[in-house]
């Protein structure tokens, strides 16, 4: 598991799941060592989803942006996940950024917005199995 005061990233075994809470505003190595070691979840459990909680969200640097659009997610591209779950709240001040990430993620995932993690848990096991 990684904890800090800005991410949580652990393996929920039982889902099949790399999950990854944002707590707080993070940049540069801050965003990209959790996001680096959720990759390497995924690369260590086969055909995981990755499941984001962005209810404490926030805008992304511009520079962690494209490091993620073009670093990050082509090589979780390349692993055997097929979905990504957001969870995200009705009201989300950030709509237009999610927006743009779930654009990228759908390139090389199916994508399923929830507002909470219980739901996110119920939809993979209604649309995954």
């Amino acid at each position: 598991m990684f904890n800090n005061e800005f991410c949580k990233v652990e393996y929920i075994e039982d889902a099949n799941v790399v999950y990854l809470a944002w707590k707080k505003y993070s940049s540069g190595e801050n965003y990209r060592k959790p996001t680096n070691y959720a990759l390497d979840l995924l690369r260590q459990h086969l055909n995981s989803n990755f499941m984001i909680d962005a209810r404490n969200g926030f805008e992304d640097d511009k520079e962690d942006v494209k490091w993620g659009f073009n670093e990050l997610l082509p090589s979780m591209g390349k692993t055997t996940c097929k979905y990504c779950i957001m969870i995200m709240n009705k009201a989300n001040v950030i709509a237009e950024e999610m927006d743009m990430w779930t654009k990228e993620f759908m390139k090389y995932f199916e994508v399923i917005h929830t507002t909470s993690y219980e739901e996110a848990m119920s939809r993979l096991k209604e649309e995954i199995g």
